[in-house]
């Protein structure tokens, strides 16, 4: 029975190396202990003999760990530029899906521009609806859970993945796809506007107080929900 190497690549992981490149080791020690195993096998040695042997002969897993780690580089990217991987990419990668997203949303909806949502065919209200879901909350989570998932697969503990998580909530918290549906005044017909931002009226106007406090509950919990994710995740894989 081949060993599972279980130890080996917890500690590897750990010292910052790319899991492809674990895997890759693991195989090569699994090929040279079945070629140790089959040699003692050879020799007269029984099933379970020959394994004891040959697991003597490759060595110690912490040993093999050092061996890997005193090689050299192999360190993943996000082990060595955490900064680049948790905060850099995925804020530059918001930051262009949600202007994008804004443009082809806003090109899309030019046939019906100035009607207000109650007055737009049904799938034009669908459209507005699953843009609002996906462009001001799934895309901020798609990317938070990228960021856990990198985290927690190479066993990284860095602060820039908080930082990531803190700066993906608080740009989605305030910036995302917005309907604005001004109320009908002085003999004019209601109006609507779309934007980046969402703007908070109040008696008629944008209030900057109730704008900000509504972006930073949004913001709270973007950021609240995958951070309680990934503390619960990296709890249970430290036990």
């Amino acid at each position: 029975m081949l060993p599972s190497f279980d130890f080996l690549q917890e500690q590897l992981l750990r010292a910052g190396f790319a899991p492809r490149r674990v895997r890759r080791y693991v195989v090569e020690l699994r090929e040279h202990f079945a070629d140790l195993t089959e040699c003692e096998r050879a020799a007269g040695l029984d099933a379970r003999q020959a394994c004891d042997r040959a697991m003597v002969l490759l060595g110690g897993e912490a040993e093999l760990a050092q061996a890997m780690i005193r090689k050299g580089p192999g360190l993943s990217l996000a082990a060595r530029a955490p900064w680049m991987m948790f905060v850099m990419w995925p804020v530059s990668l918001l930051v262009a899906a949600t202007f994008l997203s804004a443009v082809l949303l806003m090109h899309l909806l030019w046939p019906v521009q100035g009607l207000t949502p109650a007055e737009m065919p049904e799938r034009y209200r669908t459209l507005i609806g699953v843009a609002y879901v996906v462009v001001n909350y799934l895309l901020a989570g798609a990317l938070s859970a990228g960021c856990i998932t990198v985290a927690l697969r190479q066993r990284l503990a860095s602060g820039w993945i908080w930082a990531g998580l803190g700066l993906i909530a608080v740009f989605s918290g305030f910036v995302g796809f917005h309907v604005h549906v001004s109320a009908p005044e002085g003999g004019y017909r209601a109006g609507v506007a779309y934007s980046v931002v969402h703007y908070v009226y109040l008696h008629g106007r944008p209030s900057m107080a109730a704008t900000v406090a509504v972006a930073a509950g949004h913001a709270a919990f973007l950021f609240a929900v995958p951070a309680t994710v990934y503390f619960a995740l990296r709890m249970r894989l430290t036990r």
